[in-house]
């Protein structure tokens, strides 16, 4: 059973990430602060901050290398843009190459980068979010080309706005908005988004590196 590690794996698209991955892999999930959300999954948690400049490599020390990283935690804009920025892009390449040469010296891996359909069509207010995804699309590219020899693939994952209990904090209106200029006239659940997680993580996608896939019922 190869063993895979998702950050941010108790959110709300992070569980069905963890849940569906768990089915075929040994599944470590980290939290920042909700352990107790974490380890209600019934899987390994690990605490893992992302604006700790050594947190890449205490988590590794933690759980030693894995097949599959899936990057899903993300740090959010509160107050200094600039802090968020620095944690969202300089924390997640970190973290991703803390455990690339694992994967290398294996001649295998998979590594699911989560990021945001706001990086792509934006949202009002968003720009440092937007742009500390939009940064994910880049270094998946790259890094593509520098650990593709080995057997290693890296892809993108871009939720659209998902069914989650996070719709709860926005306005009605503008969820309804957004669902009225869907093609699939609803919103993509939570499993939806974990499916091409897993499709990026199998071996069935072992012909697919530096790809972007949407997941936003067609709205982009």
């Amino acid at each position: 059973m190869r063993k895979a590690i998702v950050t941010g794996g108790a959110g709300g698209i992070g569980t069905a990430i963890s849940t569906a991955l768990a089915a075929e892999h040994e599944v470590i999930v980290t939290y920042q602060g909700q352990r107790d959300r974490a380890e209600a999954l019934g899987l390994r948690a690990e605490r893992f901050d992302l604006a700790d400049p050594d947190g890449a490599a205490e988590l590794l020390a933690a759980t030693g290398p894995v097949d599959v990283l899936v990057h899903n935690a993300v740090v959010w804009p509160r107050g200094d843009w600039r802090e968020a920025l620095r944690a969202n892009v300089e924390g997640s390449l970190a973290l991703v190459k803390a455990y690339l040469p694992g994967m290398v010296a294996a001649g295998w891996g998979r590594v699911v980068l989560l990021s945001s359909g706001v990086a792509r069509s934006g949202m009002r207010g968003a720009d440092g979010y937007g742009a500390a995804k939009a940064a994910m699309h880049g270094a998946a590219r790259s890094l593509a080309w520098d650990v593709g020899p080995a057997g290693v693939t890296v892809n993108v994952v871009l939720p659209g706005l998902t069914a989650t209990p996070a719709l709860d904090r926005l306005p009605a209106d503008a969820v309804a908005d957004v669902i009225a200029h869907t093609p699939l006239r609803r919103l993509p659940t939570p499993e939806e988004v974990a499916a091409a997680v897993v499709f990026f993580a199998s071996p069935a996608a072992s012909g697919v590196t530096g790809q972007e896939l949407l997941v936003d019922g067609g709205r982009d």
